[in-house]
Formats: C-alpha cells, structure tokens, sequence
C-alpha cells in the first residue's frame, strides 16, 4: 500500500515533468517564432525607410541633422523636416524655393538658395540637376542646401 502511494507519486511527479518539458518546449518554439518573425518585419521596413543627412548653409551659420524618411520622399521634404520653407509653384517645373528659416532670396544681393547632393565617387557636392521637390532620395544621400549667388 504504501509501494502504491509512492509509486502514484513517482508516476505523478514525472507526469508533472513531462508536462513541464513539453511547456517549455512549445513556449520555446513560439519565442522563436516570434523573434523570427519580428526579424523579417525588420528587414522588410529597413526597404521603406532612409536615412539622410541635410545641410543648411545660411552663408554665416550652418547647421546638419540627420532625418528618417519613407522611401519615395524628396529632398524638398526633407528640408521641411529641418526648417521652416516657403516655395512658390511654377506649373511644369515644380515648386521653386523662396525662403529658409526666414531667409529670402535676394534679387538685388544675388543670391539664393541652391541645393547640392554629395557625390561619393567624385568626394565633393554637385549641383543638383532638378528641383529638390522632384530630387528623389536614396538611403544615405547627403544634401545641403546653400545660400549663395550661384555660380552659372
């Protein structure tokens, strides 16, 4: 009788660790699962998002932040997260940059503002060939937005 109750024990206490075991496995393989599938919706939003470096060149300060964007934005949109813009819009050409953080473009003075993208291969700022509202951004392009009396 007592062989009985010890054995009903025994067989309850490896029931218990069986039951244990199979828990443990199975909360294993959701941990798994779940950091698997969390590491694929990471690579899948590192594809929609960039990272870009501005420049502002007021002529007598300057100041470089970094900002995150979705993929498609443009430079113009991007300078709108640094600073306060105002634009006129040209129909066919896009919207033309009037003024940053205050400062207008001066017609008696010359200058205005232009916009550049770093060229690694060349290891110097290019002109930039379109508007920054057409300039579409690539993950870790570097612009800067220069006041100036442009040189063409």
């Amino acid at each position: 009788m007592v062989s009985d109750l010890v054995r009903k024990e025994f067989q309850a206490i490896i029931l218990a660790f069986v039951v244990l075991g199979l828990a443990l496995v199975y909360v294993g393989y959701q941990v798994y699962w779940l950091q698997t599938q969390f590491v694929e919706r990471i690579e899948e939003l590192k594809g929609l998002i960039l990272k870009v470096e501005i420049t502002i060149d007021y002529g007598n300060a300057t100041k470089t932040e970094v900002v995150w964007l979705t993929k498609g934005a443009t430079a113009l949109e991007a300078l709108r997260r640094v600073a306060t813009v105002e634009t006129r819009y040209f129909a066919g050409l896009g919207e033309f940059i009037e003024s940053i953080d205050g400062i207008r473009n001066n017609p008696e003075s010359g200058k205005y503002w232009m916009w550049y993208v770093w060229s690694e291969k060349e290891g110097k700022w290019e002109y930039a060939t379109v508007g920054a509202g057409s300039y579409r951004l690539k993950d870790g392009d570097r612009i800067m937005f220069r006041y100036e009396v442009p040189a063409f």
